[in-house]
C-alpha cells in the first residue's frame, strides 16, 4: 500500500469520528455534538429576581473571592454551596434576596464570559485541525514522491528516513489532538451544569 493509501485511510478514520454537527452549515466550524449556543440566557437557568439590568457584577471587589469559588469546577458543589449559606447568613434580612440575585448575576457573568471564550476556542481547534490534516496529507503525497524518486545511496536514504519519521509524528499529533476533542466538547457542558446548580444553591437560601 502507498504512502498515500495510508494516510487518506487515516484521514478517513479520523474524519468519520468527527461528529455529525461538525458539518453543520448554520455553525461549520463547530465540533460538538450539542447544539452551539454561544451566550446563555438567564432565564434558562435561573427562576429568580431578574438579572437583566444588573452590570459588570463579577467586578464588584465585595463578592470577588467568593465568585471565584463558585465559579471554579475544582471545588465540590457541596463546598460551594456552604459558602453561599454562610455569605447569606451575614447579610441584613432586608436586603438579602436583592444581595443573592447580585451573586447570581455575578456569577452568571463570569460563567457565560468563560464559556463564550470555550466556544471560540473549540471553533479555532477545530479550523486548525482543517490546516494540519492538510499538511499532513501533503507530506504524505511528498513522501510518497521521495521514495519514487529517491535513489539508493546512504544519503538517500536517510533522507526518506527523516521524511518518514517527519510525517509519522505529525501524523501522531493530529490524532492526539483529534482524540482532543471530545474532551474539549464537554467543557461547556460542565460549565452549563455548575452554573445550574449555583443558582439553585443560592435560590435555596432566599426567602422567596
Amino acid at each position: 500500500m502507498t504512502i498515500r493509501a495510508c494516510f487518506l485511510g487515516f484521514a478517513a478514520l479520523a474524519l468519520t469520528s468527527l461528529p455529525a454537527s461538525a458539518a453543520d452549515k448554520s455553525s461549520p466550524d463547530w465540533p460538538c455534538v450539542q447544539k452551539k449556543v454561544e451566550s446563555l440566557s438567564p432565564g434558562s437557568i435561573w427562576d429568580g429576581p431578574p438579572i437583566d439590568s444588573i452590570k459588570d457584577a463579577s467586578s464588584d471587589a465585595t463578592i470577588k473571592d467568593l465568585v471565584l469559588l463558585l465559579t471554579s469546577r475544582r471545588v465540590p458543589i457541596e463546598k460551594a454551596a456552604e459558602a453561599i449559606k454562610k455569605y447569606a447568613a451575614g447579610l441584613e434580612a432586608a436586603k438579602k434576596d436583592e444581595a443573592l440575585t447580585y451573586l447570581f448575576a455575578a456569577v452568571f457573568e463570569t460563567i457565560n464570559g468563560q464559556r463564550k471564550t470555550v466556544v471560540g476556542g473549540l471553533e479555532k481547534y477545530l479550523r486548525s485541525q482543517r490546516e494540519r490534516s492538510s499538511q499532513v496529507e501533503q507530506m504524505g503525497l511528498d513522501l510518497e514522491k521521495l521514495r519514487e524518486t529517491s535513489g539508493t545511496d546512504d544519503e538517500s536514504e536517510a533522507k526518506v528516513m527523516k521524511a518518514q519519521k517527519d510525517f509519522d509524528w505529525a501524523s501522531l499529533i493530529y490524532q492526539e489532538r483529534q482524540q482532543n476533542i471530545t474532551v474539549a466538547c464537554d467543557i461547556p457542558v460542565l460549565m452549563d451544569t455548575r452554573l445550574g446548580e449555583i443558582g439553585r444553591a443560592i435560590r435555596a437560601t432566599m426567602s422567596k
